[in-house]
């Protein structure tokens, strides 16, 4: 086993994510009141401003004129999206603290009671069981630990003949949590004793929270005596329970499928770890794993969560997926590599699906418009009698999605409707290429890693968790990358990464993010005249990495060894591997005489005379209009009209060179075109050829972070059609960007032409034999859908 953590260590991030994910279901269901009764809730509101927005109406509704009820519950769902977010380390600004709005809740329910000397909060199952529930589940996560002890303390014979009584696991749980917290657990240990019998009657057996007794008795047996076979039988017992299903007409049913959901998943989840760190059947605790990523998947689907988004929700299930993936590192072997990358991928589940539901309009393109518009309003019915079915709507979205996938492009389809992770079809996409596949996550105790998996033509994969150091972390999100400098007085204090004369350190660099099966075993086997074939899925800073420039060993360049490609995720992967460029080429190159502003500076310094030469123009820098001609022969002659008019003439193009500045972030990077700005946000809803060369900085910069979608133009590329484009990561050299374009101009032109990819690769070992510096060719990539 890998790092293998102590047993107290791994039942305290079983409690967190337990906490997190019941929290998580509790603030969804508080989320969907307000989403369902509120116009502005349905209207370009992100997950954030939503959570924002329920806050407001909860508060606003428990300070009001409503009625006691109203009023108390309104204060549990407003205590609920304080915790999970403080929970989850997400800001949520709230007038009052979770503990004292539970408080009040309680209060209120306590001042209302119907007969004096009867138990209120217990007798009402909605307001009583639940707010009490969640009440001392706070007191808890708020360091109370005797107070919440004291709310959660009830026998069952006080519950007798009260509604809440199948809810005693609930409260049980939380009384052992609180003993796990303080580390005392000998009083809980004799109390588990004396409701053995009880929970093995007729009475509480067909309980459908009885999992929950035996899960906390699973935890505390554990952290007791990590020996002992008892923790394993309880786990096993809560399995069989859960499994079971629900009975309809039990009154717990108003905990709801979705809560059931996340316990399954946090239930199966611990049982697996258990497993692992005791010693127990591998095969068994990847199969339970597997089991809780299908009902996270189920749970998200039902809550609507993309799990790459700012979204609070999401950081529930970043978490857990976080938890995986450390679990199949400790695991080592096959099965686990692939448990490891499902949950990778998972998380990395990517598109433009958030920005998309949250009013992203193409209005360039009336039909996706009004698709997107139609998927909208079956999202999100509008209550009342005539509200279509679960099933009605499911295949109303079908029917869209394959209108959509049709309109533009399968990745466009699969980024507005995310599809669940079939690991089969990643391989198969993946095909004769080696694949990289990297993801940074943190875990349910706030302990971030990063994690990568090595997937070999075939399928065989290994996954591991690795350290590429804060010293490159902090050269790569503070330096200049486009300088491959970093130099010393851009970092300060100083860091590591650095060699003596400040240019950043290849070597090192790639000794730490490299997998040692490439760089020692596959990668020497391969030649310059026969590489492999390597798809990189970078994450967090690594998405900043020049791959092409780091060395393999004495004297060899990554590219020396291997054609690289990149894909943000691995999921958007459809199609073959790039083909050869032939047919008809666009061309637009802004010359020194095309003045464009970026940043509020006025610039005209693009050298194109390389590039002009090679389309056989005259070679000076004159901007050469939008102009079009056939690759095999001819000069390109002027197309008349803008990059939207040409992009409509669907299929007509298969190659596009484009010379020009670029610049900002995610859907507001663009290219500086002398009055026609091209922004991610519009290419978006363009029709792409599937070559696209742009000779450009910054464009080719994918930002591929831990809770934002890769909002790039270079992704909204792809998603419009195009099957490869190469750009720049950031600022590029003129005069080496220059060269490699004129050169992969040539190739794409010559009797035997290439895939751009191949052709940048060509184009950059040209330039290593010149002895051109990193910064003169390492810095463009190329992006592969």
């Amino acid at each position: 086993m890998r790092d293998l953590e102590g047993h107290d260590v791994a039942v305290r991030r079983i409690m967190r994510r337990d906490d997190l994910l019941t929290l998580a279901a509790a603030a969804d269901t508080a989320v969907g009141i307000v989403r369902m009764r509120e116009p502005e809730a349905l209207t370009g509101v992100d997950g954030s401003t939503l959570f924002d927005l329920a806050l407001s109406r909860h508060i606003k509704l428990a300070t009001g004129d409503a009625g006691w009820a109203e009023r108390a519950q309104a204060w549990d769902h407003a205590a609920v999206l304080v915790r999970y977010c403080a929970l989850a380390g997400t800001a949520l600004n709230s007038p009052y603290s979770a503990v004292g709005m539970h408080a009040r809740s309680l209060r209120l329910l306590k001042e209302n009671q119907t007969r004096p000397g009867l138990r209120p909060l217990d007798r009402d199952l909605t307001l009583g069981a639940f707010n009490r529930y969640h009440a001392a589940r706070d007191l808890r996560l708020g360091g109370h630990l005797q107070a919440a002890r004291d709310l959660a303390r009830r026998s069952p014979q006080d519950l007798y003949g009260t509604g809440a009584e199948p809810h005693i696991a609930h409260y049980q749980f939380e009384l052992g949590a609180t003993h796990i917290e303080q580390g005392d657990l000998r009083p809980f240990l004799r109390q588990l004793r004396e409701l053995r019998p009880y929970w093995a009657g007729d009475r509480a057996n067909a309980f459908s929270t009885h999992h929950r007794f035996e899960f906390i008795e699973a935890l505390v047996s554990w952290h007791a005596d990590p020996e002992s076979d008892r923790a394993g039988e309880c786990f096993t017992a809560a399995i069989e329970l859960v499994d079971t299903g629900r009975d309809t007409a039990d009154v717990s049913d108003h905990d709801g499928v979705d809560h059931q959901g996340v316990r399954e998943l946090s239930l199966l989840l611990a049982a697996a770890e258990h497993l692992v760190h005791t010693g127990g059947d591998p095969d068994r605790a990847v199969d339970l794993a597997l089991c809780a990523l299908a009902a996270a998947e189920r749970v998200r689907a039902r809550w609507r969560v993309i799990a790459r988004s700012p979204a609070p929700l999401a950081e529930a299930f970043q978490r857990v997926y976080a938890d995986v993936c450390l679990l199949a590192h400790r695991m080592e072997n096959a099965r686990a590599a692939g448990l490891g990358l499902r949950a990778a991928l998972s998380a990395k589940s990517t598109g433009f699906a958030a920005r998309v539901r949250d009013g992203l309009t193409f209005d360039d393109n009336p039909l996706i418009n009004n698709l997107l518009t139609q998927i909208l309003d079956v999202e999100n019915p509008v209550p009342g009698v005539m509200t279509s079915t679960v099933a009605s709507r499911q295949t109303q979205l079908d029917g869209l999605r394959r209108d959509l996938e049709d309109a533009v492009s399968p990745m466009l389809a699969d980024t507005v409707f995310p599809p669940p992770t079939d690991l089969d079809e990643v391989v198969r996409e993946i095909g004769p290429r080696h694949a990289l596949d990297y993801v940074e996550l943190t875990d349910n105790l706030a302990v971030p890693a990063f994690f990568r998996t090595l997937i070999e033509p075939g399928g065989r994969m290994t996954f591991d968790r690795f350290d590429p150091g804060d010293d490159f972390r902090v050269l790569f999100e503070h330096a200049r990358v486009g300088q491959l400098t970093g130099g010393r007085d851009v970092v300060d204090p100083p860091v590591a990464g650095l060699r003596d004369d400040g240019l950043l350190d290849l070597w090192a660099l790639a000794d730490k993010v490299l997998p040692p099966r490439l760089t020692e075993e596959i990668l020497p086997g391969c030649t310059v005249e026969a590489p492999a074939q390597l798809l990189i899925s970078a994450h967090s800073w690594l998405s900043l990495v020049p791959w092409a420039a780091l060395w393999t060993g004495p004297g060899t360049r990554l590219v020396e060894r291997a054609v690289i490609s990149q894909s943000p995720v691995l999921t958007c992967l459809s199609g073959e591997l790039p083909p050869p460029v032939s047919g008809a080429a666009l061309v637009r190159l802004v010359g020194s005489d095309e003045p464009v502003e970026i940043g509020g500076d006025r610039l005209s310094d693009l050298d194109i005379a390389q590039e002009r030469a090679a389309w056989g123009l005259p070679r000076d820098t004159v901007g050469v209009a939008l102009s079009s001609c056939d690759l095999d022969d001819g000069v390109p002659t002027p197309y008349g009209g803008r990059f939207a008019d040409a992009l409509r003439q669907r299929g007509r193009w298969q190659f596009l060179h484009i010379a020009a500045h670029g610049g900002g972030q995610g859907f507001g990077q663009y290219l500086a075109l002398p009055g026609e700005r091209l922004s991610a946000a519009r290419a978006l809803g363009l029709r792409w050829p599937e070559s696209v060369l742009m000779a450009s900085c910054h464009v080719g910069l994918v930002r591929n972070e831990q809770r934002a979608e890769p909002l790039s133009l270079v992704m909204a590329l792809l998603t419009g059609g195009a099957r490869c484009v190469v750009a720049g990561i950031d600022s590029v050299d003129d005069a080496g960007t220059g060269r490699i374009a004129a050169a992969m101009v040539r190739a794409a032109r010559s009797p035997e032409p290439v895939s751009i990819d191949v052709a940048l690769r060509d184009a950059q070992l040209a330039e290593v034999r010149a002895g051109t510096p990193e910064s003169g060719w390492a810095l463009l990539s190329a992006y592969v859908r």
